[in-house]
């Protein structure tokens, strides 16, 4: 049952870190008035010893954002993801899309829009559906703070029962830290924390830290480097 109630929660923080990638571009990446794409290649070390390499290559322009990327682990196995975000500035609303594939060519899906309210806020609602055809949905605010934004909303499994999610982004330093949290509907909670900083040499370094809902933790650094160009 704990295996369970982890596995879902887990799931649950993955899609609380979905929308937090999905609210930024939508309000933020989007308002690039001349196209330019971004590239960022890296690697990756977790405390257990595994390892990898990714690569992420993002298009923004005006009203829209597509990126795509790719992890290989230690193994070789690799999973692939794409995904677009438009954004209607007249509206205040935008859409996400987003495919992830894995190594043995199964496919997640999530599809989600979201709203700018007249008091600052932003309303996104969705739905994910997993690698086993099951559909979760999702619903949640995010509100401006002065030093980042937090998010709190809701996700629903596909047996009916909800989980509580919350999202705390601050900046401070020159460091970000992103704070992710989701309950289950028995009170057992699983937290996910990424600390990202710009390194002196070009480089930027991530860490990001799991515990589950029995207390055990797990680490993952990983090292980015990110090249911009413009036409």
């Amino acid at each position: 049952m704990l295996t369970i109630m982890k596995t879902k929660l887990l799931t649950a923080v993955s899609c609380c870190f979905l929308l937090s990638v999905l609210v930024a571009p939508v309000f933020a990446d989007a308002k690039e008035k001349k196209s330019r794409t971004l590239k960022a290649d890296g690697t990756y070390e977790t405390d257990d010893g595994k390892s990898g390499t990714f690569t992420e290559t993002t298009t923004r322009e005006k009203g829209k954002a597509e990126r795509s990327g790719s992890v290989t682990n230690q193994d070789g196995k690799t999973s692939t993801r794409k995904s677009t975000t438009t954004r209607d500035k007249a509206t205040g609303t935008g859409t996400y899309t987003g495919t992830t594939t894995g190594p043995n060519g199964k496919t997640a899906t999530v599809k989600a829009t979201a709203k700018k309210n007249s008091d600052g806020t932003i309303t996104t609602d969705g739905t994910r559906t997993g690698f086993n055809g099951k559909t979760s949905t999702f619903a949640d605010t995010t509100t401006k703070t002065a030093d980042g934004h937090t998010t709190t909303g809701t996700v629903t499994g596909p047996d009916g029962k909800t989980a509580t999610t919350s999202s705390v982004v601050s900046h401070a330093d020159g460091q970000t830290t992103k704070t992710q949290t989701a309950t289950g509907p028995n009170g057992q909670s699983a937290e996910r924390v990424v600390t990202s900083k710009a390194n002196g040499d070009g480089t930027a370094t991530r860490v990001i830290q799991v515990t589950n809902p029995d207390g055990t933790t797990s680490t993952r650094t990983e090292t980015v480097k990110i090249e911009v160009t413009k036409p």
